[in-house]
């Protein structure tokens, strides 16, 4: 089952629309389950995670599964709901942090986006009937609703940049890592840059990790899913 999802974890981030090196947060703390909240899904310090915005992504990736012939049983459609969830939750916690930094998102941003997306386009022109339609019919989302989950969406990816790019590994680290790996230095001035790389990847998901464990622990998320599920 784990390496029945890992192997599609790429499809079903690209479906809900997650933004740079997405899926590297492990270790996720737990919810608080408590009643009913208006139609939400998650409260993630006092901000309400819609529930038909889940329902949205977690339709969008079944859908995607389905196009690619795979088939999918309860057991894999529990654990959709589950990462999408997770992502969601994630996505605000770093939405948020970002505004805490003073980290911006213009409206020209979201609007390229918009204007850039294929679903958007019709004879490769952006078009507003198309943009309507798709947004309400697929989404089920007002275009106002879809440009500020957009524009969150994009907040929480630069944070993720922002934690990347603030990575820094030295000649000297990248060494003993390739010799961690490869028993030897010969060849590593070949490879230097993959493992560089390789190196800097591992460090920003520990970094990134460290900082969403101790954002769950000063940051309230309250879960209404199981009722939501439950129809109540």
């Amino acid at each position: 089952m784990i390496s029945f999802f890992s192997k599609h974890r790429r499809i079903v981030f690209i479906v809900t629309v997650s933004i740079f090196l997405v899926g590297v947060f492990v270790g996720l703390g737990a919810y608080v389950f408590t009643g009913d909240s208006m139609g939400a899904v998650a409260d993630v310090g006092g901000t309400k995670i819609p529930y038909q915005r889940f329902l949205s992504q977690v339709n969008r990736v079944m859908a995607n599964f389905k196009d690619s012939n795979t088939e999918v049983n309860d057991v894999m459609a529990k654990t959709v709901k589950q990462e999408v969830f997770r992502e969601m939750i994630i996505e605000e916690l770093l939405a948020q942090q970002a505004k805490k930094m003073g980290m911006r998102v213009p409206d020209f941003e979201v609007a390229v986006e918009v204007q850039n997306t294929p679903q958007f386009r019709e004879n490769g022109q952006f078009s507003p009937r198309a943009y309507y339609q798709t947004v309400y019919n697929e989404f089920q989302m007002s275009p106002t609703e879809y440009e500020a989950w957009r524009k969150q969406a994009r907040m929480a990816a630069k944070f993720k940049q922002f934690l990347y790019t603030s990575v820094k590994v030295t000649p000297s680290e990248a060494a003993a890592y390739y010799m961690a790996k490869n028993k030897t230095l010969k060849g590593f001035d070949k490879e230097r840059a993959k493992y560089t790389d390789e190196l800097a990847r591992q460090k920003f998901s520990d970094l990134a990790n460290y900082l969403l464990r101790q954002l769950t622990v000063r940051q309230e998320i309250r879960s209404y899913l199981e009722q939501r599920e439950q129809g109540r």
